[in-house]
């Protein structure tokens, strides 16, 4: 591990931690181009939005803890590795924004079956309503279409709503707040972390109170999201605003699978581009690695004295 390459990853993680910082404290300042209003919503985001988003902080506990969790998974992953590609100012910032982006995809595709969920809670209740009468039959082969059925399916409709309001209104409070914060990158950095320490050549394995700390955090998100309508439903009226929970989870699967090709990316290339230089080649740091290092030449050096008490046992019967 090159000490110049580590130096110039510390500053790119610093960098990204600044801007996170500068942002807060100027936010009043900068209102007309750093506003909350231009910032990520469900439905009503674009790539400007969700990258100012994953930026932007409102409140200092907030922006304390994710760029404390930042520095902590940046350095094990981009200062602390023997590989000088992990360590190349472009990957951080990529991993950065590919985090963060993976993270509102995620909320994206929630809040899209979601809605397919109450649209077919509509459909139902379309189907339950739907006038069966002789006189609806014949007035719609008079004028030769279902015309019943704009009158049933409105009042289908008003009435699901009217009976199902709590979840209407979910729906509308998810889609007009506001998503703001690296909380999706640090769940990124988190999975690229339990990628990197159990199959990265170039990283040091976690330790198990870091690995239960992970797990649990991973756990407590997975119970408070809300998959049905039913969950979205309590987890805003009554928990909360679940879909972050869901935007951690989705950024630490989306964390999985990026470092997942980028191990394996860097493994099976030889030459990198120029902006990427540095050797594919490194080993597993730290102590655990050396220790089943020690393990499997222990192993070899037996395997190899049992060879030579065999033969020398064959030598002596001949």
């Amino acid at each position: 591990m090159s000490r110049r390459t580590s130096e110039r990853a510390k500053i790119a993680l610093y960098l990204l931690i600044l801007i996170n910082i500068f942002i807060y404290s100027y936010r009043d300042e900068l209102q007309p181009y750093l506003s909350l209003k231009r910032t990520y919503r469900i439905h009503d985001g674009n790539l400007k939005s969700m990258l100012l988003s994953i930026f932007f902080h409102m409140d200092p506990t907030h922006l304390f803890m994710n760029m404390l969790a930042l520095n902590r998974y940046g350095t094990e992953l981009f200062v602390y590795t023997s590989s000088s590609r992990w360590q190349s100012t472009f990957v951080i910032i990529i991993s950065y924004v590919a985090c963060g982006l993976g993270a509102f995809l995620g909320v994206e595709l929630l809040s899209q079956y979601h809605d397919y969920q109450w649209d077919n809670k509509l459909r139902v209740a379309r189907n339950a309503s739907r006038c069966t009468h002789w006189f609806c039959d014949s007035l719609n082969d008079k004028l030769g279409t279902d015309v019943s059925s704009y009158f049933t399916n409105a009042w289908a409709d008003l009435t699901t709503s009217v009976q199902n309001v709590d979840i209407k209104v979910s729906l509308w409070y998810n889609q007009i707040i506001y998503r703001i914060g690296a909380s999706g990158v640090v769940y990124g950095w988190m999975g690229m972390r339990l990628l990197t320490s159990a199959f990265s050549p170039y990283h040091r394995s976690m330790d198990t109170f870091d690995l239960f700390i992970i797990i649990a955090t991973l756990a407590y998100d997975l119970n408070q999201s809300p998959i049905t309508l039913d969950d979205l439903r309590l987890s805003t009226l009554l928990e909360g605003d679940g879909i972050d929970h869901s935007a951690h989870l989705v950024g630490c699967v989306f964390g999985m699978a990026y470092a997942f090709i980028l191990i394996y990316w860097i493994r099976y290339t030889s030459y990198g581009f120029g902006w990427w230089r540095g050797g594919s080649s490194g080993r597993r740091l730290g102590a655990s690695w050396e220790d089943e290092q020690l393990i499997q030449q222990q192993r070899e050096q037996r395997r190899h004295n049992s060879r030579l008490i065999n033969q020398q046992d064959e030598r002596a019967r001949l």
